[in-house]
């Protein structure tokens, strides 16, 4: 063969060569684009990751009606991250509203496509929220080494925050409850009015106990976790429903090994309050559980029990519930879907860092 032609097949050979390498590289692309470039319009849920506190990594996930994550949503739908990390969220009249600290702000989103409208910031530590008569109402704990705190009023109409009224303890849930505010605060739960701010109602926690989180049953009744240790009730806490008519609370539920952070839902029909548990000291992949309270037969059951739960919700039309492992905040976390009974239904897909808050448009 000549010297000539034998470099010219060779270089043929190279071109077909790069041409399978460049096709092979644009499938890998396009599989991961499907993966991290921008929500499905068909998600089911979205997946609020907290993110690594020093490297406020938060994020957002979704979840399509086929059970496939797509990550970084934020980032894709507005060509930066949101360097911050995600305390809490949800949706309010096509809004999705991200409550973040570090850096300390609230992003509100169109929940269409998960661009930013407005930023709020002002408010150091924000913690959770609500909605009321159009305004949103957020708790702050600018250092946690004071035993007070406040509740935020912002016009959303405006991007703007309004007033806030300061509290004796360290508030934390919130909830709207027939036109008035309802919030955790220290021992106590407080009822403000929404228009002037003022404290219309103090129901008292047992014992010295920490208010902390809420949810609404069947019939509407808001129940309230409260956390800690108190040696008068050898409790490390419990739930109990809020009888806003007196000025203590009624029939307070002891729960075994329920998780600090209070957090509730309900299940479809409301009849069962569920809460994350732990088991022994705190490690970065502890013993977890989701467990139930019936409310009629106030008896509890476990649920599911797993290592690294931090977060979870139940998804409203069928009662499956999702949670991750954390996976010690180390890397991406493990998403976990438990149908009503604790068998496990997800592939162990991944999402983001800190898997927190599960949201069911």
């Amino acid at each position: 063969m000549g010297k000539s032609k034998f470099i010219k097949q060779f270089g043929l050979f190279v071109a077909a060569f790069l041409l399978v390498i460049n096709f092979n590289s644009c499938k890998d692309d396009e599989e991961e684009n499907k993966k991290s470039n921008g929500a499905s319009a068909d998600y089911t849920c979205i997946v609020l990751n907290q993110g690594n506190y020093n490297d406020a990594s938060g994020s957002i996930s979704t979840i399509d009606k086929n059970g496939e994550v797509t990550n970084q949503v934020y980032k894709y739908a507005n060509a930066y991250p949101l360097a911050s990390i995600i305390e809490s969220g949800f949706i309010d009249r096509g809004k999705l509203i991200l409550i973040c600290n570090n850096e300390d702000k609230i992003e509100v989103l169109n929940i269409s496509d998960f661009k930013t409208l407005f930023t709020i910031k002002g408010i150091v530590t924000p913690r959770y929220g609500t909605v009321a008569d159009g305004a949103l109402f957020v708790t702050s704990v600018p250092d946690w080494n004071n035993q007070e705190g406040f509740v935020y009023k912002i016009n959303l109409s405006a991007a703007k925050i309004d007033t806030f009224i300061k509290l004796d303890g360290q508030p934390e849930g919130i909830i709207t409850q027939n036109g008035k505010i309802v919030v955790g605060e220290g021992n106590k739960v407080k009822v403000i009015n929404p228009t002037t701010l003022a404290v219309e109602k103090v129901v008292k926690g047992p014992g010295f106990l920490s208010a902390k989180h809420f949810t609404k049953d069947k019939d509407n009744n808001v129940w309230a976790s409260f956390v800690g240790y108190d040696a008068s009730y050898n409790a490390t806490g419990g739930i109990s429903k809020l009888n806003f008519s007196k000025d203590s609370v009624d029939n307070f539920a002891q729960l075994s090994n329920i998780a600090g952070e209070g957090h509730l839902c309900t299940n479809p029909d409301k009849t069962e309050i569920l809460y994350r548990t732990i088991v022994g000291a705190y490690t970065e992949d502890e013993k977890s559980g989701i467990s139930s309270y019936d409310i009629d037969s106030k008896s509890e059951k476990e649920i599911v029990s797993g290592d690294g739960f931090y977060g979870f919700n139940v998804d409203p039309e069928n009662g499956d519930i999702y949670t991750a492992n954390i996976n010690g905040w180390r890397t991406n976390s493990t998403l976990l879907i438990y149908d009503a009974q604790g068998n496990a239904k997800s592939t162990e897909q991944t999402v983001g860092v800190g898997a927190c808050r599960f949201i069911f448009p």
